[in-house]
C-alpha cells in the first residue's frame, strides 16, 4: 500500500472522529491504548488508528472504559493517533516490540 493511500485513508478516518490516551504493551504482546480526558476519565468510542511503517493500517474505536486492544501487531515502529469529537487530535511514534512502560497522551478540549 503507498503512502498517499494510507494518507488518504487516515484523512478520512481524522474526518469522522476526533482523544488522549495511554499505550503500553503488555505481557502478551497486545498492545494497549486507553484514552482519557485530562481529569483521568475514560473517553468512549475514540477513533484510535495504529500507522504502522509498512503495512496495513488499522483502525480501532474505543470501548466504554476508553480502551482499545490491538493484539499481537508485527514489531516495530507506529504512529497512533487518537481522535474524539471536542478534543484536540494526539499522536505519539511508539516501537512495538520494546519493554517500555506506558505512554500517556492526555486528550486537551478545543477550546
Amino acid at each position: 500500500m503507498t503512502r498517499s493511500v494510507r494518507l488518504i485513508g487516515l484523512n478520512l478516518l481524522l474526518a469522522f472522529c476526533s482523544a488522549g490516551s495511554v499505550v503500553a504493551q503488555d505481557s502478551n504482546g497486545s498492545l494497549i491504548v486507553e484514552v482519557v480526558n485530562t481529569a483521568g476519565q475514560p473517553i468512549k468510542n475514540a477513533c484510535v488508528t495504529f500507522v504502522p511503517v509498512s503495512g496495513d493500517i488499522v483502525f480501532r474505536k474505543a470501548d466504554r472504559r476508553g480502551k482499545v486492544r490491538l493484539k499481537r501487531p508485527a514489531r516495530g515502529n507506529y504512529r497512533v493517533v487518537v481522535k474524539v469529537d471536542g478534543y484536540v487530535a494526539q499522536k505519539r511514534e511508539i516501537v512495538v516490540g520494546e519493554a517500555s512502560d506506558k505512554v500517556a497522551f492526555v486528550m486537551k478540549a478545543r477550546d
